[in-house]
Formats: C-alpha cells, structure tokens, sequence
C-alpha cells in the first residue's frame, strides 16, 4: 500500500479550500456546484484541467438552458425530465459535445428537481453557470500555481529508464540467448508515450520543450519500432523452435535453423528461411540502437541464428 498523499490529491484540497472561501465571498447560494467543478477540473495536467472545464462548461450552457426552458413548462415533471434529458443528449451530440452529455444531463435535472417554487428559471440556471465558471477558474489556477506538473522531468526519466532497458534486453537476447520480457518493456513504452503527451500540449511547457519534443517524438517512434522487431524474433523462437549459435568472430555460417517438430522439410532454403528472418530482425534492431546511440554489444558475441549463411552454402554445394 501507498501510503504517500499525491500532489493532485493535495491540490484538489487546496482548491476546494480556496472555492469554497470565493464562494462564501461572492455570497454564492450553491457553493456545492462550484466546488463539483473544481474537483472534476483538477486534471493530471494544466492543459487537462483546461479541457476538463471547457467541457464542463459547454455542458453546463446546454443543460442550464435547456433546464430552464423546460422548468418554464412544470418543474419537477418526470415526463418533462425524461424528454429533456433526451433532448440534452441530442443537442450536444449534434454539436459532437460528446464529453459534456454527462454534466448537461445533471444542470438539467438540478435545475428541474432543485428549482424552488416561484423561483425564476433563467436566474436560477445563471447562478449555475457561474458557480460553474467560478470552480473551474480556481483547478485551473491551482493546478497552475501550486505545485505545478513536470511533466518534462518525468519524461527524461521514462527517456533514459527504457533506453536503459532496451540495452540490457537487447544484450540478453543477443548474447545469452534469453527471451526478451515484452511485457515490461510494453509497460514502459506506454508511460514514456503517455509523458510525451502530456508534455506535448502541455501549454506553459512549450517554450521550455518544444525546440526539441520533434527530437523526442522520433526517439520513441524508434522505440516503437524495436518493440515490434522484438515481438517478432520473441515469435520466431517460440514458433520455429530456432536454436541460436554462438557466433565467432562475426562467422554466421554455422546455420541451425529448425522448423516445428512434425514438419517435414522441404528443401536448404526452407528450413533456413526462419532463422534468415531471424538475423534479420536483430541486425535492424542492432543498427537502429547504434543510431539512436544506445550500447550494444560486440558483434562477436551475438548469438545468430545463421539462416542465411545456410542458404549460401547450400547453393554452392548444389
């Protein structure tokens, strides 16, 4: 168990305090709406906060007009409500407001249900609007302020973790011969992506990244690529059952290269052609790690396959 308070916990109890004091200030009547507000605007990220509360906003204008059009008619009527939740629905969805049909839906039916009797409608949904406005301002300006994100730290990390990783399993798989654990190199891949992305539009980040978030981009779209080179010589060992050799001096010609047990062979140049793909595949990953500037190991002790080199002798010999 995690016993340590995050700091998007910490700040989401800071803006509730600081909301809750502007909300006894500005003498709001509703302090829980704009404090519902905050919380679901307090968002890994100032950008994310940003975007959280401009749907919430949108959502609110639908459901606030459209609450109060049909508070006009008869408040608190459950065919009203049933129809206009429906009609919220469709108006945001004709907009492609797709993110804000939930909170439509709940302005709608408080102001339906919570309406007072002989309160005024349009007043009413204007309140929840600006207790709306009012909880968004203060995540977004926490968020900001106290304790803002760095995204970028976290992402030189995840840089260097995976380039680290990609080294090390790389240096296993092509001198020891061990399988690659795809599912954590997965794991990291995805966080360093994630990072990346909350850096790329994270907006009070890019004059400090964005000279080199292109260079970066390029690094994990590399990444990427060995990953699935790795996927595929991972398959080849479990599906062709192929034995690597231990190569000597940079020799590839020593070629044991296997088809599944029950197959027939059919001829040199079939039962090589696994292990040729197999060579392939970690030469790729072997010259893509030298540009990226990773180590590598020597090519003397890379374990090959040897398809290739099996092929050419057995065209001489024929």
């Amino acid at each position: 168990m995690k016993w340590i308070i995050g700091l998007r916990n910490v700040k989401t109890g800071i803006a509730i305090f600081i909301c809750l004091i502007v909300s006894t200030l500005l003498h709001l009547e509703y302090p829980f709406y704009a404090a519902i507000a905050t919380i679901i605007s307090m968002e890994n990220s100032v950008t994310n906060s940003f975007k959280a509360g401009k749907h919430r906003t949108m959502g609110t204008f639908i459901g606030a007009i459209v609450g109060a059009s049909f508070a006009f008619l008869e408040p608190r009527n459950a065919f009203y409500c049933a129809i206009g939740v429906m009609v919220v629905i469709y108006i945001c969805n004709l907009l492609k407001w797709n993110k804000s049909v939930s909170i439509a839906c709940i302005v709608f039916l408080a102001i339906m249900l919570n309406l007072k009797p002989g309160e005024n409608p349009l007043s009413y949904g204007f309140h929840r609007i600006t207790d709306t406005l009012i909880g968004i301002a203060v995540a977004v300006i926490v968020n900001y302020v106290v304790f803002p994100p760095r995204h970028e730290v976290s992402l030189h990390k995840a840089r260097k973790a995976l380039a680290k990783r990609m080294a090390e399993m790389f240096e296993q798989m092509a001198e020891q011969g061990e399988e690659p654990d795809l599912k954590g190199l997965r794991s990291q891949l995805s966080s360093l992506e994630n990072y990346y992305q909350l850096c790329k539009y994270e907006f009070h980040l890019k004059k400090d990244l964005g000279g080199t978030m292109d260079q970066i981009g390029e690094e994990i779209e590399s990444y990427r690529h060995i990953y699935e080179h790795f996927i595929i010589l991972r398959r080849l060992i479990d599906e062709h059952r192929l034995k690597l050799s231990e190569a000597d001096g940079g020799d590839e010609s020593e070629a044991v290269g296997r088809t599944r047990t029950g197959q027939a062979d059919t001829g040199m140049e079939a039962e090589a052609a696994p292990a040729i793909v197999y060579d392939y595949h970690v030469k790729w990953i072997y010259d893509e790690m030298q540009k990226l500037g990773l180590p590598v190991p020597l090519k003397e002790r890379i374990r090959w396959a040897g398809g290739l080199a099996k092929v050419e002798n057995g065209a001489r010999l024929s």
